[in-house]
């Protein structure tokens, strides 16, 4: 299978820095600014005539876009219809194994986590690995890296009484306990990503369901017109936001999954 090893940008280049007005000779004297740090995206999206599009993507170093490319480790194995593939060898149009059975990948988002990086606006300070075995024999079957962007499904019989479902999404680094779950900082850069179906479902990833991704029902809340318009041409396979269709689970965090069933 081809990889998308020569559509990743280097990781020395994952982040563009613009140059504050301060820095420029003319306005050296003026009190300096605050500039967003921004990252590079890179994106792979089968288009509605069956073709692939391969982009690079400037844009801010924020949670909103950063959840589209942080999930999932360069070397994470995803369950296709042709056995395990690992992610970066994915290509939009294969056929992975979701919940709800064989479905296409429609998109496929990467980037880089980078060390030290102490932007306040950044969610990729740091990474979550999850130990063989950590809950059960073979789940997962071997150490799983991934990134803020992961949620795996938790299940309570309790949920079903308080939520009507007995089942919801959290984010894996919410579980970090420094025993099964340990919260790292590789000294390197980690090539990271997360991929998009034609509906929002969940992955067994090695032996631990997690969710494909969705950008969350109230995105467009958060989004100005200039910012919505960079979001969505991350996305040629789609032309507006409610074309991401329904969140599949409700997502929430540990803390108030615990304070449910502590109930």
């Amino acid at each position: 299978m081809t990889s998308l090893r020569h559509n990743i940008s280097p990781a020395a280049a994952a982040y563009s820095m613009p140059v504050p007005a301060d820095r420029v000779p003319s306005l050296e004297n003026q009190p300096r600014r605050n500039v967003a740090l921004m990252r590079k995206y890179e994106a792979a999206a089968l288009l509605p005539d069956l073709t692939i599009s391969f982009k690079s993507h400037v844009a801010p170093a924020t949670p909103l876009f950063e959840e589209t490319s942080s999930a999932f480790a360069r070397g994470t194995l995803i369950p296709t219809v042709r056995g395990p593939v690992a992610i970066e060898d994915l290509l939009p149009g294969d056929y992975v194994e979701t919940a709800g059975g064989a479905e296409p990948v429609m998109w496929i988002g990467s980037t880089s986590y980078v060390p030290s990086c102490a932007d306040q606006s950044t969610s990729l300070t740091s990474l979550t690995r999850v130990t063989s075995g950590s809950y059960g024999l073979g789940r997962p079957d071997f150490d799983l890296l991934v990134g803020p962007a992961a949620r795996m499904v938790v299940r309570h019989p309790k949920l079903a009484t308080l939520l009507g479902q007995d089942s919801v999404l959290a984010p894996v680094m919410d579980y970090a306990d420094g025993d099964r779950l340990f919260t790292v900082t590789p000294a390197g850069t980690v090539q990271m990503y997360h991929l998009m179906m034609r509906r929002h479902t969940t992955l067994m990833i090695g032996g631990i369901e997690m969710e494909t991704y969705h950008p969350g029902k109230s995105v467009g809340q958060a989004l100005g017109q200039n910012l919505r318009a960079l979001f969505l041409s991350m996305f040629p396979n789609i032309s507006q936001l409610e074309d991401f269709g329904q969140v599949s689970m409700t997502r929430t965090s540990r803390d108030v999954i615990d304070n449910l069933i502590d109930c």
